[in-house]
C-alpha cells in the first residue's frame, strides 16, 4: 500500500476527538435519564472520604440515614455533606472535616441523593476535560494547515504539551493546601488546621498530608511582619518524583526519535543537478529548535507538579489569645444567624439585602421584616466576610424594621445584631414593645440600647427597671457585636465582642404583656442609665429611634450559651 493510500484511509483525528465527546455525552445522558446525577467535589469539608476534585454519582433514595453522604441544595449551590442527626423536617448535616454541623437544616425535598459513587480524582479530569479537548482541536487545526510531513508531529506535540501544562497552572490538581481555621496554642504560636486539597502528598510543618487529609499543624514561625507563617510543600518520594519527570519528558523524547524535518534545498546543492531541479532533505538545525521547544515545555510541566509556593501559603496573627482564642464554626455573620435550629431561630435579617421597603427573613420561618421608610444602605460593615458587604442607616427619626407576629410573655430569648455608632443617649438596637408598626409603644423592655454615657445597656421590666450594661462608652465609631439573653435558668447576661460584659442571674423574667419585635426603634421613657438592680434610676428618657448602621440581627426563642456567642462574635471579625 502507498503512503498515499494509507494517509486516505486514516481515520482523521477530529473524528476521534468527536466519538469520545459523544460517548462521555451519552453517558451523561444515561445516568441523567435513571435518576443520578455526577457531581464534582470543589471544597475540602468532606476530607478524605471526598477530595477536592472527587467525582460524587448521587442517587435519589425513598429515604435517608444518619450517617450517609448527601448531596443537596443549600443557599442557591449544591453541597456533599453527611448527615448527622435528622427529624421529621429534615436533616441536619456536617463537613467530616468542619469543627460544627451545617447552619442550615436540609429539608427532605432540597436533597438530590446519596452518594452512590465517589472516585477520588475523576472530577479534576472532567474539569480539565472540555479545554483539553479545546486545546487539543486548536493543535490539530494548526497541525493540518502546514501540510504533511514530521512537522505536522512537532506542532502536535509542542501544542498537546503546552495545553496540558496550561490547563494544569490554571486549575491546580496536583498541589494544594487549603487553610480551615486558626487558633492560639498556649504561649507560643498558632495552631492551624489545613487540608490536602491536591492529587499529590504535601508536608505542612513536620505533618505529611495525602490528599483530602486534615490536621492541625502547631506553626511557630515568624514572618517580617510578625505573623505566623506556614508555607507547605510538595511530600513526593524520589521514584515519585522520577516517575512525572520520565512522565514530563515523553515529548522530548517522541520529539528525538522523529526523523528530522525535511526542508526542500535545490537538487545542485546534492548532487551537481541543474538548478531548476529541487529536493527535501534533512535538516538539522530544525530539528534542534524543535527539541529546545519540547525541552521547555517539559520543564514547565515538571515546574507545574512540582510547586506550590516559594514563601509562606499561609498567615496568621493573634493580637489578644484571651479574646480571639477558639475555631471558627461559622465563617460568615449569615451562616451563625441561621445556624441555631428551628425553632431556636424566631427570626434573622441580613439588613439591606433584599427590597427597599422589605427584607428577607434568613429563616425558613418566612418572618420577612417591615421598613418603616425605604432603607438606605451604605458600604459600612461589621462583617468581614459576608456578601454583599453593606448595612443600614438608621438616621434617628423614623427608621425601624418590624419584626411580624405578635408574642405573648416571651420569657426566655437572644437578641443579636452588629451595630456601629457615634452617638451616645441612642435608641434602641432591638427590643420588644406592644405597637404595632409603630415606636409609639405602651408597654415595652426587652431591649438593648446605648445609655448618656454609651454604654450598651440591656433591661427588662418584671414590676420595676432592671438593666445590666457595659462598663465603657461603646459610641465610638467602631462596630461591635452584641447579644442579650434572659431565660429563667441563667437569668439576664449581656456579650460585647463575644465577651460576657455583665449579668443578673437574679432577674429571671420580664414584664407580661402581648407585643411585638423591633430593630432599631421603640419608646424608652423613663428608662435607665448604666446598671440598675433595683428601679431607681429611671431618668434616662431616651429617643425612640437608633442613630447609627445596624447589620445582621436576630431574635431567638432560645438562651444563647458563651460559646455559641463566641462564635458568632469570631463569624464577622477578620
Amino acid at each position: 500500500m502507498s503512503a498515499a493510500t494509507a494517509g486516505r484511509t486514516r481515520m482523521p483525528g477530529w473524528i476521534g476527538v468527536a466519538i469520545v465527546i459523544a460517548v462521555v455525552g451519552l453517558a451523561v445522558a444515561a445516568l441523567t435519564a435513571f435518576g443520578l446525577r455526577m457531581l464534582v467535589i470543589t471544597t475540602a469539608s468532606m476530607g478524605t472520604t471526598a477530595p477536592v476534585g472527587s467525582l460524587v454519582v448521587a442517587q435519589p433514595q425513598s429515604e435517608y440515614h444518619v450517617g450517609e453522604v448527601i448531596s443537596f441544595r443549600a443557599e442557591e449551590r449544591v453541597v456533599t455533606h453527611r448527615i448527622v442527626a435528622a427529624d421529621e423536617a429534615g436533616f441536619t448535616t456536617k463537613g467530616d472535616v468542619n469543627a460544627a454541623p451545617d447552619a442550615w437544616h436540609v429539608a427532605p425535598d432540597a436533597v438530590i441523593g446519596a452518594a452512590a459513587w465517589i472516585a477520588p480524582g475523576l472530577g479534576r479530569l472532567l474539569q480539565a476535560a472540555p479545554w483539553l479537548v479545546l486545546g487539543i482541536a486548536l493543535t490539530e487545526t494548526l497541525a493540518r494547515l502546514t501540510g504533511r510531513g514530521p512537522g505536522r508531529h512537532v506542532i502536535r506535540l509542542v501544542g498537546c504539551a503546552l495545553t496540558v501544562a496550561i490547563v494544569s497552572l490554571w486549575l491546580r490538581p496536583w498541589v494544594g493546601v487549603a487553610l480551615l481555621s486558626v487558633q492560639p496554642a498556649g504561649d507560643r504560636g498558632v495552631l492551624m488546621h489545613v487540608v490536602n486539597t491536591g492529587l499529590f502528598p504535601v508536608r505542612a510543618g513536620s505533618v505529611s498530608l495525602r490528599s483530602g487529609q486534615d490536621a492541625l499543624v502547631h506553626v511557630i514561625d515568624r514572618l517580617p511582619s510578625g505573623a505566623y507563617g506556614l508555607a507547605p510543600v510538595p511530600d513526593l518520594s524520589w521514584a515519585w518524583r522520577l516517575g512525572i519527570l520520565v512522565v514530563c519528558l515523553v515529548p522530548l523524547i517522541i520529539a528525538l526519535l522523529l526523523p528530522s524535518p525535511a526542508v526542500s534545498v535545490p537538487a545542485a546543492a546534492a548532487d551537481g543537478a541543474t538548478a531548476t531541479d529541487a529536493t527535501a532533505v534533512a535538516h538539522p538545525v530544525a530539528k534542534g529548535i524543535i527539541v529546545l521547544a519540547v525541552t521547555i515545555l517539559a520543564v514547565m510541566l515538571v515546574a507545574v507538579v512540582n510547586t506550590i509556593w516559594s514563601t509562606a501559603a499561609f498567615s496568621a496573627v493573634i493580637t489578644d489569645s484571651a479574646n480571639t482564642a477558639g475555631t471558627r464554626p461559622y465563617f460568615t455573620c449569615k451562616a451563625a444567624a441561621t445556624s441555631v435550629a428551628a425553632p431556636g431561630t424566631y427570626a434573622a435579617y441580613a439588613m439591606g439585602t433584599s427590597g427597599p421597603s422589605t427584607e428577607q427573613d434568613l429563616t425558613t420561618n418566612n418572618r420577612d421584616g417591615t421598613w418603616a421608610r425605604s432603607r438606605s444602605v451604605v458600604n459600612s460593615y461589621g462583617c468581614t466576610r459576608d456578601t454583599p458587604l453593606a448595612s443600614v442607616t438608621f438616621n434617628g427619626t423614623n427608621q425601624c424594621l418590624y419584626v411580624p407576629g405578635r408574642l405573648t410573655n416571651p420569657s426566655t430569648f437572644s437578641l443579636e445584631a452588629w451595630f456601629r455608632t457615634n452617638k451616645k443617649s441612642n435608641g434602641k438596637i432591638i427590643g420588644f414593645g406592644d405597637a404595632n408598626g409603630s415606636a409609639a409603644d405602651g408597654s415595652y423592655d426587652r431591649h438593648i440600647y446605648l445609655d448618656s454615657s454609651g454604654r450598651v445597656v440591656f433591661g427588662v421590666y418584671p414590676g420595676s427597671v432592671r438593666t445590666i450594661s457595659t462598663t465603657s462608652n461603646n459610641a465610638d465609631d467602631r462596630w461591635h457585636h452584641v447579644v442579650a439573653t434572659l431565660s429563667p435558668a441563667a437569668g439576664m447576661a449581656l456579650y460585647l465582642d463575644g465577651q460576657l460584659a455583665a449579668s443578673n442571674p437574679a432577674v429571671t423574667t420580664a414584664q407580661s404583656y402581648a407585643g411585638y419585635w423591633k430593630i432599631g426603634c421603640g419608646n424608652l421613657t423613663s428608662w435607665a442609665n448604666g446598671t440598675v438592680t433595683s428601679g431607681n434610676n429611671t431618668g434616662y428618657n431616651g429617643p425612640s429611634y437608633f442613630d447609627g448602621w445596624l447589620q445582621y440581627a436576630a431574635v431567638y426563642t432560645v438562651a444563647l450559651t458563651p460559646a455559641q456567642v463566641k462564635a458568632h462574635d469570631l463569624a464577622g471579625v477578620p
